[in-house]
Parts: structure tokens; C-alpha cells; sequence
């Protein structure tokens, strides 16, 4: 116990210092220039010849107030600021910093940047009235990521959040449904990766009607053929135990089924009506006993792609449809692996129907005709459980 005490009483506390001692403050860059770019600026510089020098920071402050560094290693001789949101001069100080963590004395550059990314998107973003709701679409030319978050009015008046999306596409547009044809006010919000926020974007008549959209009536379908014989190119999904007019039924118990061959295959809708399309719901055949068992899986469709005509087809030529819709189908959850991995998010996916939109257009349809092109099993054959379509009729 003599000898631990002894020990112990001649210890000294260490202290965390830099690994390598100070040699003073380090040389300065030289040579610094600013090239503006969307945004923010290219810095360029030379680093001082010192052995001692680490690295290169630039600290600078963006337009919405919060401080900001970049920094390069010593192999570097230029830093991209980015963040900025206006088109003012603005001052950015660059260091060096020593193997000992010691900062020079700051070199200031002074530049003005272009017009950033979220200030393009904002002035191209327009809201107009859609089926059932608003349509809302934006251009980014830079690529970059935007979350915009789409509003809609409440019960007292108020805007607040519908949807929020986040993308980098170069154009995107979306809809949000289930409102009264009534006036309404809708709204847009930017944000960017720097914590940049627009003002609320809103519709040029500061608010729309939203079109009135109705199921379409079912009744009215039937299988499209010429003297009772398929379009050319289109097959019967009257195999197994599925039937044609079983894939709009109203009931998602029952399936069409193509013939065990191979994709793609096609079938052709006549929907009675000339009518001015919203948007459609493919629903996923399915065991009673077992949803999981057929969802995201066997000959349920994935890849499809849908066209329309307005009058009636001569040939089952492709050259005289108009394609409407390229749709893949996805897994909420992101995974691709074997049908049994399906999550909750998945499941309940499946169980509303795959909703894909039409083209916003005046154009009127009345035949459909799908080309399935994929299954989600890569099965040589496709069993929808039902079409669903929405939509006006034009008379």
C-alpha cells in the first residue's frame, strides 16, 4: 500500500495538447480570387510553402444569418462557398491553419454571388386547379435538392400542411386531392439544404377551384374487340381462374390472367364515354387467406405503360395510340428482395391501389389499352385485380 501511494502521489494529471509543438502563427494564402457561381462563389488561392500548414479555412456567413466553414486540406488550392440566397456582396475570410491547430491571420474575399438554385425554382412554380384538388409543378434546373411542402386550406381558413416532397429532378409536379369544387387557397413552400426558405408561394388568382372528380362508372366497360375477335396484339386474360371483365368488377377478390407465355402482353378498354382522365388505381391480385402471399409478387403487374385514344382503334398498330401513363410500381419501404419481406407500409400500399396520374390536359379518351410489360416476379404472365379510373365525362 507504501508503494501504490507513492506511486500514485508522483502522477501528474495529463493534458490533451496538439501532437506537434507551436511554431507560431501560419502564413496567409495568397493569390485569392472569388469565381460566382449559383448561390455561392469558387474560391482560389495559393497556400503559403510551409511545412507547417495543414489546411484551408473559409468562414462566412450565408443570407439567413447562420455561420458557415469549408474547409480543404493542404493538397487543395480552392473552396466552394455555397448557402447564399440573394445576389449582394458578400465577404468571406479564409486560414490557414497550423499542424498545431493555430489559425493565420485572415484573408479577406469579397464577391457576389449568382442567382441561387431555390430562387430559380420559386419563379418557375405555378399552382392550378386539378381534379379533386390542386396541381402544383416547379422547374430546378441545378439539380439540386429542394423540400417543398405543398399547402391547402383547413376548415378555419387557414393554410397548413398537405404533402411534403423532396426532390432534386430537373421538372416536378404533383397533385393533392380530395377537396369541394369550391374556392379555395393552396400554397407553396421552398426550402433548401442550407436552411433557405421562400415566402408562400400562391396561385395567381390567389385561389382556385378544384375540378370535380368522379369514379367512373364501371357499368360502362367492356373489353374492346373487332367483330368479336381481340385487337391485333392484344390477349385474352380469360386463363385460370380469371376472366376478362373480372379486372373492373368492383371487387378485388377477382383477377384477369394472362396465358402462361411470356411479356409483354396487352389488352385494350373501351370506357363506354369519351372522358377527361385523372388519374387511375391498379390493384394487386391477392389470397384471401394470405394477402402477403400475392402482393409485390408472382404475375402481380410492376413495369406498365398506359395509352388512349378517342376513337376507335382500326389496327392494334401502337403508332395510333397517344401514351398516357410509363408507370413502375415501388415498394414503399424500398425493398426489392422475395414477397415475404413486405412491411406495414407495404402492405397497406397494396391494399389502396397503385394510384398513377394522367397527363393534365383538355384531351378526351374513351379507349385504354394497356401493355404490361414487367411482372414483380418476372413471371411470363400478369393477374391485375382490378382498374379503377377517375375523371370527368365530357358529356
Amino acid at each position: 500500500m507504501l508503494i501504490i501511494g507513492i506511486a500514485l502521489a508522483s502522477c501528474n494529471e495529463k493534458q490533451l495538447e496538439p501532437i506537434n509543438a507551436s511554431k507560431g502563427k501560419p502564413m496567409p494564402v495568397t493569390n485569392v480570387s472569388a469565381e460566382p457561381i449559383p448561390g455561392g462563389a469558387t474560391i482560389s488561392f495559393v497556400i503559403p510553402k510551409d511545412n507547417d500548414v495543414l489546411s484551408v479555412k473559409a468562414v462566412y456567413t450565408i443570407t439567413n444569418g447562420k455561420q458557415r466553414e469549408a474547409i480543404t486540406s493542404f493538397y487543395g488550392n480552392t473552396l466552394t462557398v455555397e448557402g447564399y440566397n440573394d445576389l449582394n456582396p458578400h465577404e468571406v475570410l479564409l486560414y490557414t491553419i497550423s499542424r498545431s491547430k493555430q489559425l493565420s491571420d485572415p484573408v479577406k474575399v469579397t464577391f457576389t454571388p449568382l442567382e441561387s438554385p431555390i430562387s430559380k425554382a420559386v419563379k418557375t412554380a405555378f399552382i392550378t386547379s386539378d381534379f379533386g384538388g390542386a396541381y402544383f409543378a416547379w422547374r430546378n434546373s441545378a439539380k439540386v435538392m429542394l423540400t417543398v411542402e405543398m399547402l391547402a386550406e383547413n376548415t378555419k381558413g387557414e393554410l397548413q400542411t398537405a404533402r411534403i416532397v423532396t426532390s432534386s429532378v430537373d421538372s416536378a409536379n404533383f397533385t393533392i386531392r380530395g377537396y369541394e369544387p369550391k374556392p379555395q387557397k393552396f400554397g407553396l413552400i421552398f426550402r433548401d439544404n442550407w436552411d433557405n426558405v421562400s415566402d408562400v408561394i400562391l396561385p395567381a388568382d390567389g385561389t382556385i377551384i378544384p375540378r370535380e372528380e368522379k369514379m367512373l362508372d364501371r357499368q360502362l366497360f367492356s373489353i374492346f374487340k373487332i367483330n368479336n375477335i381481340y385487337l391485333q396484339g392484344d390477349v385474352t386474360f380469360t386463363n385460370w381462374e380469371g376472366r376478362d371483365e373480372y379486372m373492373f368488377d368492383g371487387d378485388v377478390e377477382t383477377y384477369g390472367h394472362s396465358y402462361s407465355g411470356s411479356l409483354p402482353v396487352s389488352i385494350t378498354l373501351d370506357l363506354g364515354k369519351q372522358v377527361r382522365l385523372s388519374r387511375l388505381v391498379l390493384f394487386h391480385r391477392h389470397s384471401g387467406d394470405n394477402a402477403d402471399a400475392h402482393y409485390f409478387a408472382w404475375g402481380n403487374p410492376r413495369h406498365y405503360v398506359v395509352y388512349g385514344r378517342r376513337e376507335p382503334p382500326a389496327t392494334g398498330n401502337w403508332d395510333e395510340w397517344t401514351q398516357l401513363i410509363d408507370f413502375t410500381q415501388e415498394k414503399p419501404s424500398g425493398t426489392n428482395s422475395e414477397y415475404d419481406l413486405i412491411t406495414d407500409e407495404d402492405r397497406q400500399y397494396a391494399i389502396n391501389g397503385f394510384e398513377s396520374s394522367f397527363p393534365q390536359t383538355e384531351n378526351t379518351y374513351r379507349y385504354i389499352r394497356f401493355r404490361f410489360l414487367t411482372s414483380w416476379e418476372n413471371r411470363p404472365y400478369v393477374h391485375p385485380a382490378e382498374f379503377v379510373f377517375y375523371g370527368e365525362y365530357a358529356d
